[in-house]
């Protein structure tokens, strides 16, 4: 059997319309989808696949073309030509053959492998770098490979990802493309842009597998889209501080951000007014700013007009992340682990903080500072949109009188604890903390005399009825005035505790 062209030395070959179309329309029709393998294989989502215990799996109860799809391109395992012809019919065949998705080992002329790893997320069919050698031999990934679209941080990414509202979006450090692919349903136009020219290939591929129109482009960040703008730009760049053998879908420079610093650098230049930039990184807070406080000098001359929220999902130490890079396999001596910590203790990092970075171009000037918030992994873009939608309105004219008159309410899953320590022999409430915990999580301290204050905060009862009652009643501490209160309950708002109705 004849082994098929490539391109550019690359495993794969972009072939003709008709032959990607055969090959969908195949894999379509043997329900080779998200679905099917997490039910066949107890995973909760494709992010767990390298956890399956194939020992345990039945694979009796899937249709043969299904349970074959299963076998040569989700766990890569060879396959007989005889049973490859037929169930894939002569046209799938030679279509599978045409693309390099199917071809003889070294080692076996009358066995089948697929050389890339080709697996269902997110709706799509996406090819990605095998992680062990299709031949069996010896695994030496190359610098750039392309990595895959199935780990628990790009299914994170993709959740994150906002409507693109028929607009133009640009994903960069796009790999194999799924960013791209994902924002093509609802962007006028996708773009995904990679240093890598490898990767660059892959998302065309990916991108014709699946009869999508998203334009590959390859180059270093923005360089590629010179003098383009975008309504909507996405990334998640590589973070991980270079240590040794560079890594470019890994390493983010001396101290993980360097990619990431210059995809903010560049949104003044390619972000329209009214765009927004979704980043999930890994970054740092340093002894004097934190992450979101330097991403917002990172813009430049030009940061009075763009507001930054940073949702805060993990705090990591300087000694967890060089411990991280030990266990994931970087080689690191024990002097050069102390070396990087040296490194990075002497840029001023105090911690590294994982999470998603909203940054929202406006016309006109951003009087807030930059916000932080918890995220919690069940957080997802509407979340900042409701966010940064609030923050808007409160820059707006006449806002302090709107909140004044305005007549929030307690968020459905707000919870108040109260912690009681004995005083004279009885037990008396020495703390109270407002928390919630959805999508986006906060936790809030007040003086105890506060909490009644708010509790008749109803929605019935607008800000300054509120304090008025509490006036006359004589329950407030001299010198509290209505905008105190007004300050407390649009910071509140802001922090999810109290929901409001206002224009967007």
């Amino acid at each position: 059997m004849p082994t098929p062209a490539v391109s550019n030395g690359f495993p794969m070959r972009l072939g003709q319309a008709e032959e990607f179309a055969c090959v969908l329309g195949f894999l379509r029709q043997a329900e080779f989808c998200e679905v099917n393998l997490c039910r066949a294989l107890g995973m909760e989502n494709m992010s767990d696949f390298g956890r399956v215990r194939w020992s345990e799996v039945q694979l009796d109860s899937l249709s043969a073309p299904l349970r074959w799809c299963l076998q040569v391109f989700a766990r890569g395992l060879p396959v007989a030509e005889t049973e490859s012809r037929a169930i894939c019919g002569t046209e799938v065949f030679a279509a599978f053959q045409a693309l390099g998705l199917l071809r003889a080992p070294r080692n076996d002329p009358n066995a089948l492998i697929c050389p890339v790893w080709l697996y269902p997320v997110d709706g799509f069919l996406i090819v990605s770098d095998r992680t062990s050698d299709p031949d069996g031999g010896e695994f030496k990934p190359a610098e750039d490979v392309v990595f895959p679209a199935i780990y628990g941080g790009t299914l994170r990414f993709l959740r994150l990802l906002p409507d693109a509202r028929g607009r133009e979006a640009l994903d960069l450090c796009g790999g194999t493309g799924i960013g791209a692919l994902h924002l093509s349903r609802t962007a006028a136009t996708a773009t995904t842009a990679d240093i890598a020219n490898r990767s660059a290939f892959f998302a065309e591929f990916n991108a014709l597998l699946n009869g999508s129109s998203v334009i590959s482009l390859c180059g270093g960040v923005f360089a590629p889209a010179a003098g383009r703008q975008f309504d909507l730009v996405t990334a998640h760049p590589p973070f991980v501080p270079a240590t040794g053998a560079h890594m470019v879908y890994r390493d983010g420079g001396a101290t993980g951000e360097e990619v990431t610093r210059r995809v903010i650098e560049g949104l003044p230049a390619h972000s329209r007014p009214g765009g927004t930039c979704v980043i999930l990184c890994v970054a740092r807070d340093t002894q004097d700013q934190t992450f979101e406080q330097r991403a917002k000098e990172w813009l430049g001359e030009a940061a009075g007009n763009f507001d930054v929220v940073f949702g805060l999902e993990k705090i990591l130490t300087l000694g967890e992340v060089v411990e991280s890079l030990r266990a994931r396999g970087q080689n690191l001596t024990e002097e050069q682990a102390k070396q990087l910590f040296a490194r990075l203790q002497s840029l001023g990092t105090k911690q590294f903080v994982y999470g998603a970075l909203f940054i929202r171009h406006y016309g006109e000037p951003v009087t807030q500072k930059p916000f932080r918030v918890g995220l919690t992994p069940d957080g997802g873009a509407a979340d900042f949109e409701r966010l940064l939608a609030w923050r808007q309105h409160c820059r707006q004219p006449g806002f302090a009188a709107w909140l004044n008159q305005c007549r929030p309410r307690f968020a459905p899953r707000l919870q108040l604890n109260a912690r009681h320590v004995v005083q004279d022999g009885e037990l008396v409430p020495a703390e109270f903390v407002f928390s919630i915990e959805e999508g986006l999580q906060a936790a809030l301290r007040p003086d105890a005399w506060v909490v009644p204050l708010l509790a008749r905060l109803n929605g019935k009862r607008s800000v300054q009825e509120v304090f008025e009652s509490a006036q006359r009643a004589d329950e407030l501490p001299e010198g509290f005035r209505l905008q105190d209160l007004a300050g407390l309950v649009g910071s509140m708002i802001e922090r999810r505790f109290l929901r409001v109705d206002f224009p967007c």
